[in-house]
């Protein structure tokens, strides 16, 4: 995110039917804090997070259980203030 403004992921699985991303380059800045995501797993974090990474991960079994888990066969992610955040943290974290 340091060198370009946007990314967009996607799977060799997924099919693009346009190549017109400004709706959703608009929906990752105005409404989800820079990313968008195109795919429900249909279950919650908790069932596919190991025990033992609540060691390590900021969230609490609670919160996972809450949190509903969502596919990455394609993500956009633009440089929002959050994702600026998050991809420092990362940076500092693991010397990126």
């Amino acid at each position: 995110m340091h060198i370009h403004e946007t990314i967009f992921w996607v799977d060799t699985s997924v099919r693009m039917q346009t190549s017109n991303v400004e709706q959703v380059y608009q929906q990752a800045l105005n409404y989800s804090r820079g990313v968008v995501t195109f795919d429900q797993c249909g279950h919650n974090v908790f069932m596919a997070t190991h025990p033992q990474m609540y060691r390590y991960l900021p969230i609490t079994k609670d919160s996972a259980v809450n949190a509903e888990m969502l596919g990455a066969t394609a993500v956009f992610i633009c440089r929002s203030k959050e994702v600026r955040h998050a991809s420092d943290m990362l940076t500092t974290t693991f010397s990126i």
